[in-house]
């Protein structure tokens, strides 16, 4: 297996507060999951705001586009609070592949795959990874049925798959979605660097993007953004303040305010610049 470092972003359970149409959020939420996607985000964390709090909206839509097409109708079901998904850009990610021919796979090849038959570890385990039909999984463990995994396929004559770790995956495999209670404690539980984006910070400059660089290719980062209502500073205390680097990458704007999904995009693109293939 193979370490490799973590980008997060973390983003406010209020993301949605300025309008009450679905449609609109919808399309909010999937802007920054294409930000994540294009950047190589692997984990999007919502925060909660006492404010505003929509995490379950939020990490719902998160976690559907996420998810590779084939398997969304058994992962997923179906609710009113999806009724907006057909608009949702694709992600166009290694792990979401636009074949579907069982011919189409090759040995080594990674799926994300669901398990539609478990009938013990000893009897055998037929897992659904968007081919013709579902496929054997050669391992000693159980499974349930429904359980989501990653797979690699060892055989085509008689086509198999074994089961794989994410980490053993070598190429960017999509982002996981989680839901923090609290900002300042899930930062304190955060192995890694810790950026705060806000028009109260330092205006970046080449200098202290490439300071950045050097943090970038030795530790995890995290990057925060605040709610549309308020800055990140209104979530954490004094103290967290002082111990996490501040700066506003969209220095000099045109507008009054910067969107959160705006923000996303910008300071990633910028850390991009600085970032080297894991």
């Amino acid at each position: 297996m193979t370490s490799r470092r973590e980008t997060a972003i973390f983003i406010p359970s209020s993301l949605t507060m300025e309008t009450r149409d679905r449609r609109l959020n919808t399309l909010k939420i999937g802007l920054i999951a294409r930000a994540a996607a294009v950047f190589r985000v692997d984990r999007i964390v919502v925060y909660k705001d006492p404010e505003y709090n929509d995490f379950r909206f939020i990490s719902m839509v998160l976690r559907y586009i996420e998810t590779p097409q084939y398997l969304r109708r058994m992962l997923i079901p179906r609710k009113e609070e999806l009724k907006h998904v057909g608009m949702l850009p694709p992600l166009r990610t290694v792990h979401h592949p636009v074949n579907s021919k069982t011919s189409a796979l090759r040995i080594g090849e990674f799926r994300v795959g669901a398990v539609v038959e478990s009938v013990g570890s000893d009897k055998g385990v037929w897992v659904e990874i968007g081919v013709d039909r579902p496929i054997p999984l050669s391992t000693g463990k159980s499974y349930k049925t429904g359980q989501r995994l990653n797979v690699g396929i060892f055989s085509l004559e008689p086509l198999a798959a074994e089961p794989v770790e994410r980490n053993q995956i070598p190429c960017y495999w999509g982002y996981e979605t989680e839901v923090a209670e609290s900002l300042e404690r899930r930062l304190e539980d955060w192995n890694g660097a810790v950026l705060l984006t806000s028009n109260k910070g330092r205006c970046l400059t080449p200098e202290i993007l490439q300071s950045l660089e050097e943090i970038y290719q030795k530790d995890n980062l995290a990057v925060i953004f605040g709610s549309p209502a308020r800055g990140v500073d209104a979530f954490l205390s004094r103290n967290a303040l002082e111990r996490y680097d501040m700066i506003n990458t969209i220095p000099y704007q045109g507008t009054e305010t910067v969107r959160v999904e705006e923000a996303t995009f910008a300071t990633l693109a910028l850390l991009n610049l600085v970032r080297q293939e894991d």
